[in-house]
């Protein structure tokens, strides 16, 4: 019986300590990759191939960097920006994840929406900054609203896909005790597509950054693209660079905190596979 009950025990402890090898694995390589990546970057700009202008080395770029994380302006700006990503990522979860439960459930109701969804999943929401900047102007509705439209769309598609996971023996047992809407809404369909909300919340969060930092740099609202694009005006090009480089890591960050909270939520999942 012990033997029995133990053999779980070390399959799941062999999984783990696999996991930890790999993730180790993982972290060596994008270490490697990013010195590598920098390394380049010093050799390409020593080689004089392009002018300091479009390529600083990476002394100056570092010393830029430095100087920027010591000033309250620059903090100030990343609240601004990622304030704006999350508040409107939260929006457009309010708004996709109940569509695209309705559409999962509901086939006519999905038919009738994929047109528009496929559409809007397609078209980008940067073009339409000018119109939108002609009724909010250079204020925060302009940038959740770009935001919004960015991220709504592939976050309706994950959740329909999710809820369209249902096994076909759950909906007819369900259909046969004339459950109400409701309840299997709640307790059936949201459950079943969780997994699949929680990675598009991942990929619209990735998204919400780079709209928020794109719709900064050519609207001029607060945050780090507005300071992108003064450096660039101005001719500071290692600035120019070190915000550039602020805003991809807190798109890495992001993404990151994303992952980690995807795999707490979902370790119930992995249990119950278990």
């Amino acid at each position: 019986m012990s033997t029995i009950t133990e053999t779980p025990r070390r399959l799941r402890r062999g999984r783990s300590k696999g996991i930890e090898r790999s993730r180790g694995q993982r972290a060596i390589a994008q270490i490697a990759f990013v010195v590598g990546a920098i390394a380049v970057w010093e050799l390409v700009a020593l080689s004089g191939l392009l002018p300091p202008a479009l390529l600083p080395r990476v002394g100056p770029v570092l010393i830029a960097l430095l100087e920027l994380l010591v000033t309250a302006e620059f903090w100030a700006a990343v609240g601004m920006t990622l304030g704006g990503a999350m508040l409107g990522l939260l929006i457009s979860a309010a708004i996709a994840i109940p569509i695209g439960l309705v559409a999962g459930t509901a086939t006519f109701i999905e038919r009738s929406i994929r047109i528009l969804v496929d559409l809007g999943r397609s078209f980008p929401s940067i073009a339409l900054l000018p119109v939108i900047m002609l009724f909010y102007g250079t204020t925060m509705p302009t940038k959740l609203i770009a935001i919004v439209l960015a991220c709504v769309f592939p976050l309706i598609v994950q959740t329909l896909y999710g809820a369209r996971a249902i096994e076909h023996s759950i909906i007819e047992t369900s259909r046969s005790y004339r459950i109400r809407f409701g309840y299997y809404f709640l307790r059936v369909a949201l459950p079943t597509a969780t997994p699949s909300i929680m990675t598009g919340l991942r990929l619209a969060a990735t998204i919400a950054v780079l709209v928020s930092v794109g719709v900064e740099i050519v609207g001029g609202l607060p945050g780090i693209g507005s300071g992108l694009s003064r450096a660039q005006l101005d001719g500071a090009t290692p600035i120019a660079f070190a915000y550039f480089i602020v805003a991809g890591n807190l798109g890495y960050l992001v993404t990151r905190v994303a992952e980690i909270a995807e795999e707490r939520f979902l370790r119930w999942r992995a249990s119950t596979n278990d």
